[in-house]
């Protein structure tokens, strides 16, 4: 039998029998087991109810375990084992975009009637066939009866009641579930109808069923927003998944007040907005806007009517051309920029997507923040400057917020009861081992609660983290000689990794310790591509080993099997290569692996060959950020930039621009300490090391003058009050091809845009027609030379207008300056000229001040008007991973 993949291997044969009637149809496998079908194909008689994947040559036995006649879909329930096993969960999505330029394709997959085949010589056998049918869905269609309306794109059967045998079919679009086939449309050709997974989703019934299988409760996703956003984490029984914040397993104490007001925030009547949420790691910043997104998603009874609305976090390296979704959505929405420091160039294209083509529903961006310095007034301005909103709103979390007035002992109780009762879901849903004891888990001994109750306040997370293990360790008591909370964690993440690797490698062949190095460089580097991630693996793998000498190089296959292992253990939740271990967990590996390696590993990994500029900045971002709780951790990453500083050091002062002032403070010192001992080596570059000592100086002293460290490699040169977006400025003196722009038009109310073009018009229309008079008159010459007059006064006016409005004003040229004079005194001696023929009446002032004031009136105006209607060039960041050189900064 050939390869199977994607929506395919999901689809499944439902057979059901009642009262002696046979029926026949499609259906999606949810999850090993769980099937989503039309009712009328399931006909809700357990004991007739069968279903076959495309794996099996028999039909198992299913039982009804949710059904709703006024939706017409079903869920039905077979053994796991023999129904799509080994299958993940799938993501429920809903179109929320009406970009008819950006429409995803949609898929779905089933047994119509037109797909019965002869089997073999035999006529009296046939087989049912699989078909799937490509299409797009415009949101619009069908709007009113609350069902999509799928174009089918290709070959159609001849008759539509060929299409039977379709119903029940899942309809797909970036990999999740959007919708279930329910009816053909007759009077269209190439229409069906399917039911919005948003409709199975708003029905509590079908929710509970589906998190009694798989051990979660469905969230619903933007599923034309894929490429953008991140989607919550797949359900498995890891340490990661459990304080994933994203999966929502302990319920938020405390912050209902934040809630309310970035619920209020969201609600204002501005189009586009943008605010910021600071906070320490570990207060529960992400957690608390998981729950805004729900909050808004499903509105409270108190705020039924209102429109539900979209979002979610966006993915760390979108692709530039799908920000232009986002202001087409149809439902309000929220985006959620996690670590904003550090992505000003994904701002700037996010901004200038939203404000000046912004067409769709309400958009609120909001950015998360460690630092509490002075980033977020400067980013104010350059925000404003892309015409982003008011941006005037500003949330700040506390350790305390957390508590909510509680008691550290309750937040640990509270804690432990949802971890075990999510643990008890997962294990239900078939997610757990024989190492796992039956029962409820929720009266584990306080034993590292215990502990940290009583050694001072601490943020929410510690106690998360004392409750999760002293649940693990009541459910397995191997993990009892572990003297600190994180090290039972790591054991079972260790356990977890372990039985996935040992299914996909031969017997004997698993190294703990190297996945481990390999689980560190998968968190450190990222991987967008399967080529990113061969380069992680491979650079992983020798980094582990540089300690053991020359080695033969390592088994192709071996590492593609590493690869398919960590793939498997943390798949990607927003369409990259996979995904990474939690940080808290991450943090504490990498403190193991570097001490088990001397203090090495970093080092040889940054420095490795296939790794990418990206993953190389990432890898010293994370660092950066991790170290500032054990500083140890940064000393690889400092002889490894003192080793490379030509394309590491601007990566490791990049690096710093995201910190605060004092942790940026000690990476830099401790940069500028590997880079003397580094320098002070024989057959040392002397010229690099100089270029590179007074670089970091440079950026010691920005950091202490409070200047951002953006201006000094990003070459922007603006002063305090111009938009520092982290481009190539004009006068920066770097090379042509280095410079990036993107035109952002203003965001305007009408009458001001009215006004402001009246006065334009009337002033060009002016300097033309006072023109035309003198050459009429050849007052300024004789013959058709006076008539050049009209394009050249009129076209230097124009001119003025575009390079006032439209660009960066280099304010070192001598056009900035001489320009604005130059072109009042001609419109006045114009005038002047034209009033000496046609003299306005004695009551009015001269005529020379009449055009004085009238002039620069009009020259106030223009390039207002030119940059509303034509846009203005905003230099953009680079993007991420486009590193600068140590060569190209300005020394």
């Amino acid at each position: 039998m050939p390869m199977i993949g994607g929506s395919e291997r999901r689809t499944v044969e439902v057979q059901g029998t009642s009262s002696g009637e046979e029926s026949y149809g499609t259906g999606y496998l949810i999850a090993p087991g769980l099937v989503l079908t039309a009712l009328h194909v399931a006909q809700p008689t357990p004991r007739d109810v069968a279903v076959r994947d495309l794996q099996n040559t028999e039909f198992t036995p299913a039982r009804v375990v949710w059904s709703d006649p006024r939706l017409d879909a079903a869920l039905l329930e077979a053994d796991r084992d023999a129904v799509g096993a080994g299958m993940t969960t799938v993501r429920f999505g809903e179109l929320v975009c009406s970009d008819p330029s950006h429409r995803p394709q949609c898929t779905m997959s089933g047994f119509p009637k037109a797909m019965r085949r002869k089997a073999g010589a035999d006529p009296e056998r046939f087989v049912d066939d699989l078909k799937t049918v490509d299409g797009t869905i415009s949101p619009h269609t069908g709007s009113r009866s609350m069902l999509y309306g799928f174009e089918v794109l290709g070959a159609l059967p001849r008759f539509y009641e060929n299409w039977k045998g379709l119903s029940g079919a899942g309809v797909t679009c970036q990999g999740l579930l959007v919708g279930l086939v329910r009816t053909v449309d007759k009077q269209w050709d190439r229409s069906l109808m399917a039911l919005p997974a948003s409709q199975l989703m708003a029905t509590d019934g079908f929710c509970r069923a589906v998190a009694k299988h798989t051990g979660m409760l469905p969230q619903l996703q933007a599923a034309d927003l894929q490429p953008l956003l991140h989607g919550p984490p797949e359900p498995v029984l890891s340490s990661t998944y459990l304080l994933d914040p994203h999966a929502r397993t302990v319920a938020l104490t405390g912050m209902s007040h934040l809630i309310d007001e970035i619920v209020a925030w969201c609600r204002t009547a501005h189009r586009v907005d943008v605010a910021a949420l600071t906070g320490l790691g570990g207060t529960g910043k992400t957690r608390l806007l998981a729950e805004v997104l729900q909050r808004l998603a499903v509105p409270l009874p108190q705020d039924a009517d209102r429109r539900p609305w979209s979002g979610g976090f966006l993915t760390d390296r979108p692709p530039h051309a799908g920000y232009g979704l986002l202001a087409s959505s149809r439902y309000p929405l929220l985006v959620i920029v996690d670590l904003a420091e550090s992505r000003d160039g994904q701002l700037a294209d996010l901004m200038a997507a939203l404000a000046s083509r912004h067409d769709g529903h309400t958009a609120r961006v909001l950015l998360l923040a460690r630092r509490r310095d002075g980033w977020w007034p400067s980013k104010q301005r350059e925000l404003r400057a892309l015409h982003a909103g008011p941006v005037a709103h500003t949330f700040a979390v506390t350790p305390d917020d957390a508590y909510g007035g509680q008691p550290s002992t309750d937040i640990y109780r509270c804690a432990k009861t949802a971890f075990a009762h999510r643990i008890e879901q997962l294990r239900l849903a078939g997610h757990a081992d024989e190492s796992w004891r039956e029962g409820a888990l929720a009266d584990a001994p306080a034993a590292y609660g215990a502990r940290i109750a009583n050694s001072g306040p601490h943020p929410v997370i510690y106690h998360h983290i004392a409750a999760l293990a002293d649940v693990l360790v009541h459910a397995n008591p191997d993990f009892a000689d572990r003297d600190h909370p994180m090290d039972v964690l790591l054991a079972h993440e260790e356990n977890y990794v372990r039985k996935i690797a040992e299914a996909r490698l031969p017997q004997g062949a698993v190294d703990t310790k190297l996945i481990r190095s390999l689980i560190t460089a998968q968190f450190l580097a990222g991987a967008t591509t399967i080529r990113d991630g061969q380069a992680v693996i491979r650079a992983g793998y020798d980094a582990h080993h540089s300690g053991y000498g020359p080695s033969a190089p390592p088994d192709q296959r071996i590492l593609a099997a590493l690869d398919d292992i960590l793939t498997a253990a943390y798949p990607s939740t927003d369409g990259a290569h996979w995904g990474a271990v939690g940080e808290p967990l991450a943090a504490a590996l990498l403190t193991e692996v570097e001490t088990d390696s001397g203090h090495e590993f970093v080092e040889q990994f940054l420095q490795h060959e296939t790794l990418k500029p990206a993953q190389r900045t990432q890898t010293l971002h994370v660092v950066a950020r991790v170290s500032t709780e054990d500083p140890a951790l940064a000393e690889g990453a400092h002889r490894a930039v003192a080793a490379a500083p030509d394309e590491l050091l601007p990566l490791a002062v990049q690096a710093a621009a995201e910190l605060d002032t004092d942790d940026a403070a000690h990476w830099l010192n401790g940069t500028r300490q590997a880079v003397s001992v580094r320098a002070a080596q024989p057959g040392a570059d002397t010229a690099v090391y100089e270029r590179a000592a007074d670089l970091v100086q440079r950026a010691e002293d920005c950091v202490a003058a409070g200047t951002s460290l953006t201006t000094l490699l990003d070459h922007t040169g603006t002063g305090e009050g111009e938009p520092s977006g982290g481009g190539w400025s004009p006068t920066s003196g770097a090379p042509a091809g280095r410079r990036d722009y993107v035109l952002v038009k203003p965001v305007v109310k009408w009458h001001v845009r009215l006004l402001l073009t009246t006065v334009s018009m009337v002033y060009v229309l002016a300097i033309t027609a006072s023109t035309v008079g003198v050459a009429y008159s050849n007052g300024l010459g004789e013959g058709w030379a006076g008539w050049l007059y009209i394009p050249a006064h009129v076209g230097f006016s124009m001119i003025f207008a575009a390079y006032w409005g439209s660009g960066r004003l280099d304010w070192t040229a001598g056009a900035t300056w001489i320009g604005p004079p130059l072109v009042v005194l001609m419109d006045v001696c114009m005038g002047a000229l034209f009033h000496d023929t046609w003299p306005l009446p004695a009551y009015f002032p001269p005529a020379w001040l009449v055009w004085l004031m009238f002039c620069v009136l009009g020259l106030a105006c223009l390039p207002f008007t030119w940059r509303i209607w034509f846009g203005r060039l905003q230099p953009r960041t680079p993007a991420q991973g486009d590193a600068p050189s140590l060569r190209n900064v300005p020394w």
